[in-house]
């Protein structure tokens, strides 16, 4: 018997191959596109669950209650003895920097180059942290003093096919052997470093060992509590060691704070870490696309179905006359059923088998086939196919085996009138879904084009950014001579460097960037002729050199620029107009002294600038303090060449930089490249939202086609008549497609108020964006009733075109 429901299912499925196809495909799509969510949704939420015992191990951070924010993921050095003596709660500690945080130079046979996807760890990371050993031992690297761990991966890069255990990596002129390799780590955790290296070498360098007191915040700590541990508690204890070592004005305001493992990935307030974060936002966004996508080809599926079962009430009732028995059309109906959604999850999952290395290419990540066969894949392939399977197969089979053949061989329509208002409310409900795609794509297309249109403040293109190697000689701020050595070093590299007639200009600035610049402090700046502020704001101080505004391009609103030859301009600053607002300075700002500046001294404003984003448009534009004092100044440098020239710019940089600072590796990155790095996230939000926002415009398509499909079969003899009476195309072409233009015009009424306050929400997000506008709605409208007209009236022509005589002749 069941042998026979899938001989005619499959006759059926055939014989409506058109509608079969749309109804398949529709599915299919959606769970691909679902399922591919869900592997990067999965992904974001099970951040570092892998590690035993990883909601026990915690970040320890210091946040200040006077700014209302972490103002540290580091801790100063000597951190970790006094909380192992003074916190017995803490069962574990271990301590990291990665070697991106300074300048470290490797060498694997006789190629040097900096590695900045490492760690300097301690004998406790591994014991706290898990890592598949493939080769070697772990105890081997905790033992030791000069090995290191290594992932496959960069045993492959470093060494090719050599056995990668015999092999040994200089690591700032120390050998170093090869401990262990382990797996390359998965994509969903907080550390992608792929070399570890004991702590033992980076105290080696004297620099780094003058850095060790409570007054420099050089390590990451990770803190392991014992289990039933209060973390309110422990985080006291920790803060009164900080209150007891630090000395500093601010402590009373400092807290030192536990951040569980589990969630540093969505703690997007911690900017300095080395930890992968993750937008929060992102995820409920695409969970629920994935839940729009579900539920657009959800209804697609049952409006089909039940329209397709309509047609065939007349089988149905002569199968009922010869004698078939209830559960015998109730089975034929389910098998039908299951037949479909089988066959739509077969196709769906050979999807997401083809679009699986595109998918990890765009999100960078390495998701797996297997994962198709975890937890909640088959909870959501489980539920697609109960929920379709209810809602196609039971309620069509439950009414079609209870009903009279007589009614059955005289129905009209699709089951009734009521059934079809249903049908509608189906189909409205899909396209709102539509039109609020369309809103969203609009809006977050809109907002990304006014990020990249938005004045920056200052030059990006053609300019370039070079980092100096560290002084081999020792230095100490106190030490006048050995300063001005190292910047007489550093501003003898810039004169090389300006020596060619393809850079235009160079400036040395602090720091490894002027991109994403955070790190503000309080200014406890005292301006003559005002009252002291009751609380010092914070600024950006960005220390730069007298030629920097050659390179950036910055507007002076007011004042001068600094002078080389002007020795007070050590001491004097430039703000930016939002400095000016911050400080309540009154006109004229130009010629303002103050004292107390950022490291004690006294000066005068000199000029004004206009504001410029250092950071993504989704932050505040900080008040900004530019400071011109070449001891201070780090060996940052911004390159600019001439248009045209920027290859011969960077050939003569790195021959003065193979002259000047022989054995060391030249890197160089480009400032508009920098930039863009700022919305790599929104960029994939954009991209995510335009392919799926089309797939699921794409899926509302299928279900008004194949729906003007069976319209069109239902009055196949109408249209036939009508064409005999002597209707035209035209009006018979309306005739199909009026009802769903009804319903469009009803979709962007409902989808309206819903698109402006989810994509409202999602703009909120951003300090500078764009207004939600009326011609947004009216355009993603339009969009939708084009598609729709489109999508109908081709079907409607072919049925308006038909012989009416092949509609007639059975009559």
């Amino acid at each position: 018997m069941i042998n026979n429901y899938f001989k005619i299912a499959w006759r059926n499925l055939w014989q409506h191959r058109g509608t079969s196809a749309l109804n398949i495909g529709g599915l299919a799509i959606a769970l691909a596109a679902s399922i591919l969510i869900l592997l990067w949704v999965q992904n974001e939420l099970r951040y570092d669950n892998y590690h035993n015992d990883a909601e026990r191990i915690h970040l320890l951070v210091q946040y200040d209650t006077a700014r209302a924010e972490y103002w540290s993921e580091s801790s100063p050095f000597p951190t970790y003895a006094a909380i192992k003596e003074a916190v017995p709660e803490a069962e574990l500690l271990a301590m990291a920097q990665p070697t991106q945080w300074g300048g470290h130079l490797f060498e694997v046979n006789g190629r040097p180059f900096e590695e900045k996807n490492a760690l300097f760890v301690d004998s406790n990371w591994t014991r706290m942290f898990n890592y598949k050993v493939l080769h070697g031992s772990l105890d081997d690297f905790t033992a030791a003093s000069n090995k290191i761990v290594i992932s496959r991966s960069k045993a492959k890069q470093y060494f090719g096919s050599l056995p990668p255990l015999e092999q040994t990596v200089f690591i700032d002129s120390v050998p170093c052997a090869i401990a262990a390799v382990v797996e390359d780590a998965p994509a969903n955790t907080s550390f992608q470093q792929e070399v570890l290296i004991p702590n033992a070498i980076l105290l080696r360098n004297e620099a780094t060992r003058r850095n060790l007191d409570w007054g420099f915040y050089s390590h990451l700590l990770f803190v392991k509590l014992s289990p039933n541990t209060a973390v309110h508690k422990a985080e006291e204890k920790i803060t009164n060691v900080f209150w007891t070592n630090q000395t500093w004005s601010e402590v009373s305001t400092n807290y030192s704070r536990l951040i569980p493992l589990p969630t540093l990935h969505f703690m997007q307030s911690l900017k300095d870490s080395i930890i992968n974060h993750g937008n929060p936002q992102n995820v409920k966004i695409f969970t629920l696309l994935a839940v729009l996508l579900l539920i657009t080809a959800g209804i697609n599926f049952v409006n089909l179905s039940i329209a397709r079962i309509g047609l065939r009430l007349k089988e149905i009732g002569v199968r009922k006359i010869v004698g078939a028995a209830r559960q015998q059309l109730f089975g034929q109906v389910m098998v039908e059923t299951t037949l479909f959604v089988a066959l739509s999850m077969a196709f769906g999952l050979l999807l997401v088998a083809l679009a699986l290395p595109a998918f990890n290419a765009f999100t960078e990540k390495h998701f797996v086939l297997h994962l198709l066969a975890e937890g909640p894949v088959i909870l959501l392939l489980a539920g697609v196919f109960v929920f379709v399977l209810l809602l196609t197969g039971l309620y069509p089979a439950l009414l079609l085996a209870t009903q009279q053949p007589i009614g059955l061989l005289r129905q009209r329509g699709v089951m009734g009138a009521g059934r079809q208002g249903l049908r509608k409310v189906l189909v409205t409900a899909q396209l709102t879904m539509a039109v609020v795609m369309l809103v969203g794509i609009i809006t977050i297309y809109r907002q990304f084009a006014f990020i990249q249109q938005q004045a920056a403040g200052y030059q990006k293109e053609q300019v370039f950014k070079i980092h100096a190697p560290s002084s081999d000689e020792p230095i100490r701020m106190n030490d006048q001579e050995a300063v001005k050595r190292r910047v007489n070093t550093l501003n003898d590299f810039k004169t090389r460097l300006l020596s060619s007639s393809a850079i235009q200009a160079v400036s040395r600035v602090n720091g490894v960037s002027v991109l994403n610049d955070n790190r503000r402090e309080p200014s406890r700046i005292v301006w003559t002729g005002y009252p002291e502020q009751a609380e010092q704001p914070e600024v950006v101080p960005i220390w730069i050199d007298e030629d920097y505004d050659e390179i950036a391009n910055l507007t002076l609103v007011s004042g001068r620029w600094f002078d080389a030859g002007n020795v007070s301009d050590r001491n004097n600053i430039v703000l930016n107009e939002t400095a000016v607002k911050t400080f309540e300075l009154k006109e004229p700002v130009v010629g303002t002294t103050y004292s107390n500046g950022m490291y004690g001294g006294s000066g005068t404003v000199i000029g004004v600038v206009k504001d410029f984003h250092h950071q993504s448009l989704h932050e505040k534009i900080n008040p900004v303090i530019l400071c011109m004092d070449p001891f201070i100044l780090g060996p940052s440098y911004l390159v600019k060449a001439h248009a045209g020239t920027v290859k011969q710019a960077l050939d003569h940089t790195q021959s003065v930089w193979e002259t000047h600072y022989p054995g060391h590796p030249f890197t160089c990155v480009f400032l508009d490249e920098e930039f863009d790095k700022l919305y790599k996230d929104d960029r994939k939000a954009l991209t995510f939202s335009i392919v799926f926002g089309s797939l699921s415009t794409l899926i509302s398509c299928f279900g008004l086609l194949g729906m003007v499909m069976v319209a069109a079969q239902q009055r196949t003899k109408e249209i036939g008549i009508r064409k005999v009476l002597g209707a035209s195309v035209a009006a018979i072409g309306g005739l199909l497609s009026k009802d769903f233009v009804r319903l469009v015009f009803l979709a962007i009424v409902i989808a309206s108020p819903i698109a402006w306050w989810v994509m409202n929400a999602w703009l909120e997000d951003f300090a500078y964006r764009i207004d939600i506008e009326w011609w947004m709605f009216a355009g993603a409208g339009l969009a939708a009733l084009v598609i729709a007209l489109l999508t109908v009236s081709g079907q409607a022509i072919r049925a308006a075109v038909a012989n009416p005589v092949e509609s007639l002749r059975d009559e």
